[in-house]
């Protein structure tokens, strides 16, 4: 739709075990807007979003400032926090020991963790109880739009009854998004420049992959930490009477 826009897409449509499908034209992910160029601009401001779920640091934010106009600014959600050591991928590659099976451990650590991270915690629970009284659209992103950004979209569609593996097909659906796929050859130079030796496209394409197994460590670990994925939602805030308002929200028949 945005072809400026990493990974943006519609994430509706799917069907779901309390009857009907979650809605099109409404929930939209991607990654980081301030990629839009100005034949898309326009565009991306006419979707007038009710919401717009920013799931970066804040330092992300700094470095590339998302374009919303003033109208939209005020219906922004992030949150405070921001890295306070070097990413894990990064300090590998610093260490020399990034390769295919490192980047799959990172990958698989990550997602077991960042369900419980106290800033990503908050915001997932302010963001889905604001989502029960939102009306318009919705955009939930972050900087490449695939892995906290799949990750609270599996969520979501958890919560609207969507099965796992549907869940789990259409976040795979970033595998195949053109704009990520485009990243790799420049990632690699700017990896290359960064760390003084060189980084192959391949294992930057590697990189900016998804794999069900992260996935599914997001939600083993949320299931062996509270036994359910529902029990977590009941944690955050977002019990089931919060989740059928989403529901009643967010599913079509």
């Amino acid at each position: 739709m945005l072809d400026s826009i990493v990974n943006f897409r519609d994430f509706g449509g799917l069907r779901s075990q309390f009857g009907g499908v979650v809605v099109r034209d409404r929930l939209f992910r991607s990654g980081a807007v301030a990629t839009v160029d100005e034949s898309d601009i326009a565009r991306l401001q006419d979707l007038d979003f009710s919401l717009v779920v920013d799931l970066c640091y804040v330092g992300e934010r700094e470095d590339e400032p998302s374009p919303w106009p003033g109208s939209v600014l005020g219906r922004v959600l992030s949150h405070d926090g921001d890295r306070t050591v070097e990413a894990q991928h990064f300090a590998a590659f610093r260490q020399g020991v990034m390769d295919e099976s490192k980047s799959d451990e990172i990958y698989i650590e990550i997602y077991r963790d960042l369900p419980f991270d106290p800033y990503y915690r908050r915001l997932f629970a302010r963001a889905m109880d604001r989502m029960r009284h939102v009306k318009g659209r919705i955009l939930v992103h972050c900087s490449a739009g695939k892995d906290r950004t799949g990750m609270f979209v599996a969520l979501i569609h958890h919560t609207l009854g969507v099965s796992r593996e549907d869940i789990t097909s259409d976040y795979m659906k970033s595998r195949d998004a053109p704009g990520l796929r485009a990243m790799a050859e420049p990632a690699a130079r700017k990896m290359t420049e960064r760390f003084g030796f060189p980084v192959t496209v391949d294992l930057m394409r590697h990189l900016l992959d998804v794999k069900p197994a992260y996935l599914d460590s997001f939600f083993d670990a949320i299931e062996q930490r509270c036994g359910a994925v529902d029990t977590y939602l009941d944690d955050l805030g977002i019990d089931e009477a919060a989740r059928e308002m989403l529901r009643g929200r967010l599913l079509a028949v």
